[in-house]
Order: structure tokens, then C-alpha cells, then sequence
């Protein structure tokens, strides 16, 4: 294993993989381990990736989000919807069978001040 220290020097690669980690939500000194670093060389050297990396990924889920809109796809719009403008999708099941046989028992609700006497 090469030595760490003052002489690092951060690798494309390795900055790919801190940026995705820190996308994935790993903790900072998880990523320290994967890569034999320390938290502070880590932070020293990955700044931009650690502090960008999320609202990068935030803005790209948008961007196809966005794309899949302008394509006209009707989940991309009932997502835009609901998560946006607060639209909720509601459906009124009937559980009444045909015969009767598998009919939900009928409820009646009485008052506590009900004496069940008409």
C-alpha cells in the first residue's frame, strides 16, 4: 500500500467514486476508509465533490425528469404533479359482490346517547 500523507495526489478515478459515494449518502469517514485516507485528507482533497455532489444529482434527476415531460410521459407528469402541485390520486372501490355473498358486513354507528329505541 503507498504511503498517504503530504504527497497525495487525487486520482480521476477517485474522484468519481467520492462523488458517487457521497451521492450514494456514505458517511464521509467511510469513504476516508475506502480510499486509506483520513477524514481530514479526504475533506482537503475532495471538497468540491463532497459539497456538490448531491445537488448535482438532485439537478440530473430533474433534468431527465424534465426530458420525460417534454417526451409526454403520463408518469413523469402524475409525479410532476403530486410532488408539486399536491395532486393526489384517489380511486372508490366497490367490495360488493355480485351474489351478496362476499359483501362487507353493513356498520351502523349509534350515538352513546342512543338507546337503539325509535
Amino acid at each position: 500500500m503507498a504511503p498517504r500523507g503530504r504527497e497525495y495526489k487525487p486520482t480521476d478515478a477517485d474522484r468519481i467514486f467520492v462523488e458517487r459515494a457521497v451521492m450514494a449518502g456514505s458517511r464521509i469517514n467511510d469513504i476516508a476508509s475506502a480510499l486509506n485516507l483520513t477524514d481530514d485528507t479526504l475533506r482537503k482533497h475532495y471538497r468540491y465533490e463532497i459539497m456538490t455532489a448531491r445537488e448535482r444529482l438532485k439537478g440530473e434527476a430533474v433534468r431527465v425528469l424534465s426530458e420525460s415531460l417534454t417526451d409526454g410521459s403520463l408518469d413523469a407528469a402524475k409525479f410532476v404533479l403530486a410532488r408539486v402541485a399536491g395532486w393526489r390520486e384517489s380511486s372508490d372501490h366497490n367490495h360488493t359482490s355480485s351474489d351478496g355473498s362476499m359483501s362487507p358486513n353493513r356498520i351502523e354507528l349509534v350515538s352513546p346517547d342512543d338507546d337503539g329505541e325509535d
